[in-house]
């Protein structure tokens, strides 16, 4: 993941902007417009291919003591078991996941597609806190932490928060040939996370509240 985002890095010119970000507003300028809302698992909407794999997300775990963050590319958001889950991967070569194993919850976080939080997920895929503490504050993505307690990004749009209910390692004799030996050909094996949802929260501008609001009037008026 590090090398392939160190090539992205170079690759990417120029990203387009949401809600601020390269139009010369301060984060605390955005911040004073936004606001967590909270939706039901099923009121999650999602474009799980494209923003794993092009968009890439934040994997947080642990607590305000100790916690640790990493770029993702490999997700799945869905039912299992009569619950809605995500599922996650964690490679044995990454350090974080001695503290994902250790830990009863994860979040994952989906930003604005600008440059500013693209070369902070850069950095979250390429450094390692074992070498670098302060990653996830050298990034330049904001932490906070949820009511129960969870890490997740202030900077954010979308945040779920998921209590984890499964993990296995994969085994490499049961992998197709090709996954074998083209990516786990001198690599770590991932291990899956999978947790059960049990809080959305989704950013609203103040401009977007405004516009909701106008609209429920308008609906019950008629």
């Amino acid at each position: 993941m590090a090398t392939c985002l160190a090539l992205v890095a170079t690759l990417i010119l120029s990203a387009s902007c949401q809600h601020g970000g390269d139009s010369g507003e301060s984060r605390e300028d955005r911040d004073s417009l936004a606001t967590w809302v909270k939706l039901a698992p099923d009121e999650l909407v999602m474009r799980p291919v494209g923003e794993f794999s092009r968009d890439w997300m934040a994997l947080a775990m642990g607590n305000a003591k100790s916690y640790n963050s990493m770029t993702i590319s490999w997700g799945s958001v869905g039912q299992l078991w009569n619950k809605p889950v995500v599922t996650v991967y964690v490679s044995s070569d990454r350090y974080s996941k001695k503290l994902m194993d250790n830990s009863n919850w994860f979040t994952i976080s989906r930003f604005p597609d600008n440059r500013e939080y693209k070369d902070g997920l850069i950095y979250l895929g390429s450094h390692s806190q074992k070498d670098d503490p302060d990653k996830t504050a050298n990034s330049g993505l904001r932490v906070e932490f949820t009511e129960l307690g969870n890490p997740r990004f202030k900077d954010a749009e979308l945040v779920i928060e998921c209590k984890k209910i499964y993990s296995d390692e994969f085994e490499k004799d049961k992998l197709p040939k090709d996954i074998k030996d083209g990516i786990y050909s001198s690599t770590g094996l991932h291990t899956m996370y999978i947790g059960e949802i049990v809080n959305v929260y989704e950013k609203h501008w103040q401009q977007e509240q405004v516009q909701s609001d106008s609209l429920s009037r308008k609906r019950s008026r008629k």
